[in-house]
């Protein structure tokens, strides 16, 4: 009889978020909360602190409160929308109550508008839904795809231009990770966090995993996978791993 293969017991990756609040109680019973629920979270006080974690980081969703001190805001979902391009949801946390004040949120770039005082309950809901929403996936089956790499998350089927790729079970997870975030800059604390789920085994062990990921796509004609030295690691844009047309 055939042998069946068996899909291996991978964590789920955990949804990240950033709090931008200056309050700190109120930051703190919101990390709390979304920690408890199993997202990632980091608290950034001000606008400043926080557009250099997202430059540097990688989030599922902001929480943004309008009133911060300095930057407030308004002008920080401005710079994230226009001049660091950056597309992560945002859900906005305000004292503010008017029409004109939800309204202007709207058009600087806001997903949601929640006003305070919240129930972190509702934090919680609403963070789940938007993240969910941006990236149109469920939770159990989905496809991920980036130029001719395609990944059929339930199967554990890896593709590239339709060539069926077989990948241990540390190269699958590092995969999935690089085509969730496609395009953006996967920090190696990252990768470590969720490859051993704690403390990895050697400083060059994910390294290792990735030289190991590397080699077997290149065998299959893929080198998409791009270095950021002192961060860490992305897939190239889509174009750039195009074939040249022949002469």
């Amino acid at each position: 009889m055939p042998e069946t293969k068996m899909p291996y017991n991978k964590p789920p990756i955990p949804y990240t978020v950033l709090i931008v609040e200056d309050e700190r109680v109120i930051a703190e019973n919101i990390l709390l909360v979304l920690e408890r629920e199993g997202f990632v979270a980091d608290i950034a006080p001000n606008a400043h602190a926080a557009l250099y974690e997202l430059e540097h980081g990688l989030y599922d969703l902001v929480l943004l409160d309008i009133g911060l001190p300095g930057m407030d805001g308004y002008q920080m979902l401005r710079t994230m929308r226009q001049e660091l391009r950056l597309s992560t949801p945002v859900l906005l946390l305000t004292a503010r109550t008017t029409l004109e004040d939800k309204l202007q949120g709207f058009t600087d770039g806001a997903d949601d508008y929640l006003t305070k005082p919240f129930a972190l309950e509702e934090v919680v809901m609403r963070t789940r839904a938007l993240i969910r929403r941006s990236r149109q996936l469920s939770d159990t089956a989905f496809e991920l795809h980036h130029g001719p790499l395609r990944y059929v998350v339930a199967e554990q089927l890896v593709t590239v231009e339709g060539r069926v790729l077989r990948l241990s079970r540390k190269s699958l997870m590092i995969l999935e990770l690089l085509l969730r975030y496609a395009g953006r800059v996967v920090p190696r604390q990252r990768l470590e966090d969720y490859l051993w789920q704690g403390e990895p085994p050697s400083t060059e062990a994910v390294r290792s995993q990735l030289h190991l990921l590397r080699k077997a796509l290149h065998a299959q004609g893929y080198d998409g996978i791009e270095t950021v030295h002192g961060i860490g690691w992305r897939l190239k844009p889509a174009d750039a791993m195009a074939t040249p047309p022949e002469p």
